[in-house]
This record gives C-alpha cells, sequence and structure tokens, in this order.
C-alpha cells in the first residue's frame, strides 16, 4: 500500500519483505525488529498534504469564503481583515491545481482558529501528516492511545478562565512541571511523546474546553493497561485541576457508568493510519471518526448533544437575524483562542520520527496556508490596483473569479474581466510563464520586478505631464499680464494685495502694542515682588531676632503687604504718692486739683 498525497520519498526506502519495529525495552527506536511476508506501506512523510481531488466539491469552500468576508466586520482581528486581500508582490495571480483555483500573492492570515479559509488549508496538512505518522508508527510494532480531558464548567465560566486553568494544570499534571507520578508512568507504559490538540465547543452549560492527546507508545496496551493508565491519569488530572482553582471532575458518568473526566481510547490496528480525507463521512454515522480527524479537522466537525463548534457559532453570528449572544460568543472565543497553540507536539517527539526515518513538516501555519493557496499553474496577472478597485472591494468577485477559473481557465476569467468594464491586456494581463529551474526568478519576484518598473515609468510619465502643463500655465499667464497691465482683475489683485498689506500692518501696531504693555505690566510685577521679598526677609530677621532675645525690643518693621496699625500708647502709671503730697491745688502750675488727684499733689501733665 503507498500512502498517496504527499510529495517525495526517504532516501532509505524499507524492504517490501521487511518491517522494521521498535522493541520493547531498552533498545534503540528504529531498531531492527521482526521481519513480516507481505506488503509494507512506504511513507513518505511529505510536506505538502493530500492533493485536492479534481472533482471535488467546491460548495464548502464558497461557504468558506462567504464566511471569512462576513466575519471580518464581526471579529475585529486584523489579520482577519487582511486575509485575502491584501496584496503581497505588486500583483496577483489566479493559480490552477486539479480543478481547484486559489490566489497567489495575496495575504493569509494563517489563523487556524478564526479564520474560516486558512483553517481548512492548515486542519488538512497536519491532518494527512499524523494520518501518516499514525500508520508508520503502528507498522513499527508500537502503540497509540488517544486520551481525552476535560473539566467542569459552568455557564457563568469565561473561556478564558477556563483555558487558563486548562493550561495550568497540564502543565501541572503532565506538562514542564509534572510530577513523579507521571513521570514513572511514562516509564512503566512506555509512553516516547505526545502530540495534543486544543478543542472548545459551547452547550448548555457554557464553554467546553478539553484536550485530545495522543500518546505514542513503546508496545500496544493490552484493554486492562488501558483501563490502569486511564484511571491513573484521572488522579493526576483531578488533582491538578483542584490545585489551579478549577472544579473537581467526575472519573465516571452515573447514568451509563461512562468516563467522564478522563477518556482513553485505544484505536483499533490500523485505524488510526487510514487517511481521515477518507473518513469526512463520519459527520452522518456511516463511518467512524478517524483518530488524526479527530485531533485535527475542528474546522468541519459538528458539535453533539446541544453543543456548537466555534464556526457553527460564528455562521449563526452573521446572519442577519443573529442572536447579539451568538456575536457575543464568537468575539469572546477570538480573543481567547488568538495564540492558543492548535496542535502542540513533544519536545524529542519529532526528532524520534526523525532517526526513525520519517520526515516531518517544518513549516508554520502561516506558511501552510500560504503555499497551499499559492500553489498552481498561473492563469493571469492582476495589478494591485486593479486588485483593490475592481475585485477584492467588490462583495463576491473574487469568488466569481476562482468559479470562472475552474470553471474555463484563461478564456472564463478574461470573459468575466471584461464583463466588469475592465481592458485585458492592461487592467488585467496574461501571465507569465517562468521555466521551472530554481536558479532563476520566482513568479513573486518577477511581479515585484514588473511592478517597480511599471510604477517608475508612470512616475515619470505624471513628472514631466506636471511639469509640461504648470510651464504653460505660468507662461501664459505671464503674457496675458505684460500685454494688459492694466486690467481689472490686475488692478483689483493689487488692490487686495495693498489692502492686506495695511490690515498686517494695523495688526502688526496692535500686536507691538500689547508687548509694551505687557513689558510695562511684567517690569511693575517684578518691581513690587523685590519689595515684597525685601521687607518678608527683614520681618523674618525681627522674628528670629524676638526668639533670640525675648527680653529686648524690637521695633517693628512697617509691612507691605497689610495696612499698619496706629501705635498703641500706654496709659501712665501712677505711683503711690507719698502722704505728705496731698494738697487741694497743684504744687506746679497752683491750679485747682479734682479729689481724684489730691492726694498726690499736682496734675497728670504737670
Amino acid at each position: 500500500m503507498q500512502v498517496s498525497g504527499l510529495r517525495g520519498t526517504n532516501a532509505d526506502k524499507t524492504d517490501p519483505e521487511t518491517v522494521t519495529g521498535v522493541t520493547s525495552g531498552p533498545s534503540t527506536p528504529g531498531g531492527a525488529g521482526q521481519t513480516t511476508h507481505g506488503s509494507t506501506p512506504e511513507f513518505s512523510g511529505g510536506r505538502r498534504g493530500s492533493a485536492i481531488e479534481p472533482d471535488a466539491d467546491t460548495s464548502a469552500r464558497d461557504a468558506q469564503f462567504e464566511l471569512r468576508d462576513a466575519l471580518r466586520a464581526v471579529s475585529g482581528l486584523d489579520r482577519l481583515e487582511r486575509c485575502g486581500i491584501s496584496v503581497l508582490a505588486g500583483g496577483v495571480t489566479p493559480v490552477l491545481r486539479n480543478g481547484r483555483a486559489g490566489y497567489a500573492g495575496v495575504a493569509t492570515c494563517g489563523s487556524v482558529h478564526v479564520c474560516p479559509c486558512c483553517s481548512t488549508s492548515i486542519r488538512r496538512v497536519r491532518q494527512d501528516e499524523l494520518d501518516q505518522v499514525g500508520q508508520f508508527w503502528e507498522c513499527q510494532s508500537c502503540g497509540l492511545v488517544m486520551m481525552t480531558l476535560t473539566m467542569r464548567h459552568y455557564e457563568r465560566d469565561l473561556l478564558a478562565d477556563l483555558e487558563a486553568m486548562q493550561r495550568q494544570a497540564w502543565k501541572l499534571g503532565f506538562g514542564t512541571n509534572a510530577g513523579r507520578t507521571w513521570r514513572d508512568a511514562k516509564k512503566d507504559f512506555g509512553v516516547r511523546g505526545f502530540v495534543r490538540a486544543w478543542e472548545v465547543t459551547h452547550g448548555p452549560n457554557g464553554w467546553h474546553c478539553h484536550y485530545h492527546v495522543l500518546l505514542f507508545l513503546a508496545r500496544p496496551l493490552t484493554t486492562a493497561r488501558v483501563a490502569e493508565l486511564q484511571h491513573l491519569a484521572f488522579e493526576i488530572w483531578s488533582a491538578a485541576l483542584v490545585k489551579v482553582g478549577a472544579r473537581m471532575p467526575i472519573e465516571t458518568s452515573e447514568k451509563d457508568g461512562k468516563p467522564v473526566g478522563v477518556k482513553i481510547d485505544a484505536p483499533d490496528r490500523g485505524e488510526s493510519g487510514t487517511l481521515a480525507r477518507y473518513l469526512m463521512k463520519g459527520q452522518d454515522g456511516k463511518t467512524r471518526w478517524g483518530v488524526a480527524a479527530e485531533l485535527t479537522r475542528q474546522d468541519v466537525k459538528q458539535g453533539q448533544g446541544g453543543h456548537r463548534t466555534p464556526f457553527e457559532i460564528a455562521r449563526a453570528a452573521v446572519r442577519e437575524d443573529a442572536d447579539p449572544r451568538d456575536v457575543e460568543l464568537w468575539r469572546e472565543f477570538v480573543v481567547t483562542a488568538t495564540g492558543v497553540r492548535s496542535l502542540y507536539w513533544s519536545n524529542g517527539l519529532r526528532k524520534l520520527l526523525r532517526e526513525m526515518g520519517f520526515e516531518l513538516d517544518d513549516r508554520n501555519d502561516n506558511e501552510v496556508a500560504a503555499d497551499d493557496a499559492a500553489e498552481g499553474k498561473p492563469l493571469a496577472c492582476i495589478p494591485a490596483a486593479t486588485w483593490y478597485r475592481h475585485i477584492a472591494r467588490q462583495k463576491g468577485r473574487a469568488l466569481a473569479l476562482l468559479k470562472a477559473a475552474e470553471r474555463g481557465g484563461t478564456l472564463a476569467v478574461r470573459a468575466l474581466v471584461e464583463s466588469w468594464g475592465l481592458v485585458w491586456g492592461v487592467d488585467v494581463t496574461d501571465a507569465e510563464e517562468l521555466p521551472a529551474d530554481d536558479v532563476l526568478p520566482t513568479a513573486a519576484e518577477v511581479l515585484r520586478r514588473a511592478n517597480r518598473l511599471d510604477l517608475a515609468a508612470r512616475a515619470e510619465v505624471w513628472r514631466r505631464g506636471f511639469a509640461l502643463a504648470e510651464g504653460a500655465v505660468i507662461k501664459a499667464r505671464a503674457e496675458h499680464f505684460a500685454a494688459n497691465p492694466d486690467a481689472p482683475e490686475y488692478a483689483a489683485r493689487a488692490e487686495s494685495a495693498k489692502q492686506a498689506a495695511a490690515d498686517r500692518d494695523a495688526q502688526l501696531a496692535i500686536e507691538d502694542q500689547e508687548h509694551d504693555e505687557l513689558a510695562a505690566a511684567r517690569a511693575e510685577y517684578l518691581r513690587r515682588r523685590q519689595l515684597v521679598a525685601v521687607a518678608y526677609a527683614d520681618e523674618t530677621a525681627a522674628a528670629f531676632e524676638r526668639l533670640a532675645n525675648p527680653d529686648r525690643t524690637v521695633t517693628p518693621k512697617v509691612s507691605l503687604r497689610k495696612r499698619p496699625k496706629p501705635a498703641h500708647v500706654p496709659a501712665p502709671r501712677l505711683t503711690p504718692p507719698p502722704p505728705e503730697a496731698a494738697s487741694p491745688t497743684c504744687r506746679t502750675c497752683s491750679g485747682k486739683l479734682d479729689s481724684a488727684l489730691i492726694p498726690y499733689g499736682r496734675h497728670a501733665l504737670c
């Protein structure tokens, strides 16, 4: 059996009569194993995913394009708004590959959670890679099990809080901060690595986020060992959830006795290796859903039991009669899911697979989405100006152009473009046929170079045209003034200039006067401030003097900050007179004395 859909083969192919294996125990992975007779799968580990079928139905692709256009207004994600619209290098090239059309030269956001178009491209490639990894691993006489980790939740719980607790619990239970229990279990059960996928749905009890973890084992497990591993994983997962503040999960359901918090499934022999693209009909229950598809294809999965996937919520949020609650749920998912890794490979697993002879796809999500959209035979070249003005910003035209390319190639594209009022050869040009030689420039480089030359030529033409027009206008005005110096328009213009100069002079005079007044006010302010400072210094010195010499009489200074008070003249103090001083008349002026002054014998002022 030859695994299709991936390009290239390993340098060292497996002998048709031999299957290499990984023996349990201390032996090195990838060593020689048992020899069996029969056909043996060959694994290429190709980099481009499965080929698109020529007769594939494009209704799903059309729905994805329409959903992406509708989500731009409600998602609030900048890169989603530019996905499929922004031009990368001068122009856009419609391409055709196996009967399916796409665009090369446009930006792709690479958002596996939010963008319907990029999600499909990325998940299809990841799904094909996992399918072949599963086939390859099983052919080495190794084991695979899928572990599902869930957590309790309610409608009032926010998705961001649940995702944060889920991530922290994973680190404590099975990740970088795992305890001795899981480290010993990995040795006991022969866990060589894992691939973890993040999935989320929404139902009556709110957001339900969980992990699907594909465990790569050195040997298959019996049913009893699977149950033992499931119980041990539940103890680790529940302890980690409680430690991070989440609710204690339930191990088994009271209704049917099925596992709830942690569930481990051991696929039948050969099931995990079946290509998931042939299991897309698993939605109707006629066939089984593959392990790789369970980990990757969240874009086509449907919720069960009243639960909805994020893209089902998105479709409900963009309807004309959309419930505001659906819009809020979608935006909450966008904010939380942006930055969350949809697929995570454990450290060392990819290196182990390479050592065993399996080549992996090292491209990131952005590169996968861009390569998937750009591969194919070029049909035309659309300059950036034409793309923005007549196609990208006109609703439905980008998708209509793809349908025309799939229906009739370049001729259909030309007919559609000309029906929009565009000129073939000017607004849209034929695609350049480039030889298949790695040394020669790529299509993007040719487009970029042609765009630069075109822009330079256009700029030079406009520059010369503007210079000639400006020179002609100036020359015509000069000739008209020389021939008619006393024309009314020139007299009115001169009078306007004189009046403007007079108004300007009057305004300058007013400004000069205001400046002089401000300068005088400032000088007066500084003078008074200086006097106040001197008076304040004298008062401060006098106060310190009084404190230092309380018995010394200090002459008060006149303060400039408050009005001076009249000096207080104390009443004269009279000493008791001697008894012989009594007299009815003043001894000094011989005047008559009052009865109060008779004991003193004189007036107070004498």
